[in-house]
């Protein structure tokens, strides 16, 4: 080595290794030196939220950053998981469970023998009767054992289990993740139970993907105004940009702008997905840390390779949710085809919206005309408004595999104060970016099937 390299290697700083997966990938919890985590103002609000209030819920759509705000500001807390097949006592016992305190079924047994002329345990008794010069078998009449069982903590008497959570978890927030996959009813009842919590100074943040802020206070009216409601937003270019920015610098990359732009394009203002879309084009390039010499990734095929592969990931499984949506198994001869042609009509909407507004929600009136539209078309009887509204208000619910009890963030939820249907799936405005002739195709086939069971109907007719 030089004179002049060695003077080099001491006097500049050595350039920090990161891992690519740390640096452009999204796992539960953030990385503890993460390069691309940026600072956003609803982690600002968050943070005032934590300071002020027992009770906060954090929404928004998926792959957004609720996971990781929570965890990056609130590392005081007790984590639960929820599920399709939890219900409410399920919940108390994951309560009980973070904190040290699983609720055991205790059974005590006392035993007695009766003997004739007296009554005794079946120890003492026994040695009396040995001493007295008696057979104690043939003097022991019978033996009863009897038994109760208690739990530990009394899940059915309120003050019991919230004595209990009150002592063990001070100072920290019981963080129930993925609310959403909780059943209807079971987030009804738990809901019940913040006005209590809140009181006892017991707190509680709810992650959920929904988008309206007042879905939480509609289940617990007793909230309102009691609550903090954190909506974690979607990104913009600049913070996209920012990000890709960041990580570039901390791999000693360069991504070609053509590629950039197709990726924000693409990832519809999610930065989950967009941290998808760059880290698969660092594998093309086998950039998998930080490279000792800056590198440039610039290939248009391996841009088009990347954006396909995130795409044929997406719609699949997109495409066979809105199926079983729009297809219900049971078709009831009243229902005029109406969870089928509401789900063609939001599909156009969304395709011929050039600006995306739909994003934020689909107005009742909209959905109305673009209805009124299609049976005029196919030349059927129009759905009244107040059908209408009721088939959206129980549209999340309506998806066949919900009976499976699987866990899945719902299509679309109708926001019923503002009157607005939300699209609750990001991957929906993934297809729609890249090609809205893909989502165009799936309302192809729905429209299809409708002219197919109109022809066997009106064949039938004829036959009969």
């Amino acid at each position: 080595m030089s004179l002049i390299s060695f003077i080099k290697s001491l006097f500049c700083k050595r350039q920090k290794i990161y891992n690519m997966i740390d640096t452009f990938g999204c796992p539960e919890c953030p990385p503890q030196d993460c390069p691309t985590f940026l600072e956003r103002s609803v982690h600002q609000k968050f943070q005032n939220a934590i300071k002020s209030y027992n009770i906060i819920v954090v929404y928004g759509e998926s792959r957004q950053g609720k996971t990781w705000t929570i965890e990056r500001y609130c590392p005081a807390q007790l984590r639960i998981g929820c599920n399709a097949s939890m219900n409410v006592d399920q919940l108390k016992k994951e309560m009980l469970h973070v904190v040290g305190l699983d609720v055991h079924t205790v059974e005590h047994s006392v035993t007695e023998e009766y003997s004739e002329g007296c009554t005794a345990s079946s120890s003492v008794g026994s040695e009396m009767l040995i001493s007295a010069g008696m057979d104690a078998t043939l003097s022991s009449a019978h033996r009863e054992t009897l038994t109760t069982t208690y739990d530990t903590v009394d899940l059915t008497k309120n003050n019991d289990f919230l004595n209990a959570i009150k002592q063990n978890s001070s100072g920290k927030y019981f963080v129930f993740d993925n609310f959403h996959y909780l059943p209807p009813a079971v987030q009804q009842q738990f809901c019940s139970l913040l006005k209590e919590f809140n009181y006892q100074g017991i707190k509680i943040i709810i992650v959920g993907v929904w988008k309206d802020a007042s879905r939480i206070t509609a289940l617990a009216p007793d909230l309102l105004n009691r609550c903090a409601h954190i909506d974690v937003g979607t990104w913009s270019v600049e913070e996209l940009e920012t990000v890709c920015a960041r990580g570039s610098q901390a791999l000693n990359i360069e991504i070609d702008s053509e590629a950039r732009a197709m990726f924000i394009r693409c990832a519809a203002n999610n930065i989950g997905i967009f941290k998808d879309f760059l880290q698969k084009y660092c594998q093309e390039f086998s950039v998998y840390q930080t490279q000792t010499s800056k590198k440039m990734l610039s290939d248009s095929s391996s841009t088009i390779k990347v954006a396909e592969e995130v795409i044929a990931e997406a719609y699949t499984p997109l495409h066979d949710r809105i199926i079983n949506l729009a297809m219900p198994q049971r078709d009831r001869k009243d229902s005029k085809r109406m969870r089928l042609k509401i789900v063609i009509a939001v599909l156009r909407l969304i395709v011929e919206d050039a600006d995306a507004k739909t994003k934020i929600g689909i107005h009742l009136n909209t959905i109305k005309s673009k209805l009124d539209a299609l049976c005029q078309e196919w030349e059927e009887d129009l759905i009244n408004i107040s059908n209408l509204t009721q088939e959206l208000g129980l549209i999340h619910l309506r998806e066949e595999n919900r009976q499976t009890g699987i866990n899945f963030i719902p299509l679309f939820y109708f926001d019923k104060a503002n009157k607005k249907l939300l699209i609750l799936e990001p991957t929906v405005y993934v297809l729609k970016e890249y090609n809205n002739s893909l989502l165009s195709d799936i309302a192809g086939e729905l429209e299809k099937s409708v002219k197919d069971s109109s022809e066997i109907e009106q064949q039938t007719l004829v036959m009969s």
